[in-house]
């Protein structure tokens, strides 16, 4: 994704701690020796998956696991993801202010492409298309 460099420098730059939590079937080990190699400058704190704990977003239950091996509370935690019901709807659900990523891509080799279409949200969210947009809105609490 475009910018995501940028992104995560401008995070740690600013003392702001990163995870990643997915619902890939891979385990967290391997997604985390993935990132090693896309975005070898990264300092996620952890990287797990549904697969370690057999639990799927929306569910609560892998959100609390996350806030819990952040030591954090969710209402000092925003998540970012690019699925309503999965990413937006399960941070909501669990206190956690929601970010939805919607990067341009090419629709014929984003197989997720169309995922949000006609999904309504009756509560507040972050919607951005490209990450500096999320440095933009960032720099406004810095």
């Amino acid at each position: 994704m475009p910018y995501t460099d940028k992104m995560l420098d401008y995070l740690y730059k600013n003392g702001i701690h990163t995870a990643v939590f997915s619902n890939l079937g891979w385990s967290g080990e391997a997604l985390t020796e993935r990132f090693a190699r896309l975005l070898p400058n990264n300092k996620f704190e952890f990287v797990i998956t549904s697969s370690d704990y057999m639990y799927r977003k929306p569910s609560r239950v892998l959100f609390d696991i996350a806030l819990n091996k952040a030591g954090l509370a969710s209402d000092k935690v925003w998540y970012c993801g690019d699925s309503v019901t999965a990413d937006i709807e399960g941070a909501y659900g669990a206190g956690i202010f929601p970010v939805l990523y919607e990067g341009e891509t090419r629709d014929d080799i984003n197989p997720y492409s169309g995922q949000n279409d006609g999904i309504k949200v009756c509560f507040d969210y972050l919607h951005i298309h490209d990450w500096r947009e999320l440095i933009a809105v960032l720099e406004k609490f810095i």
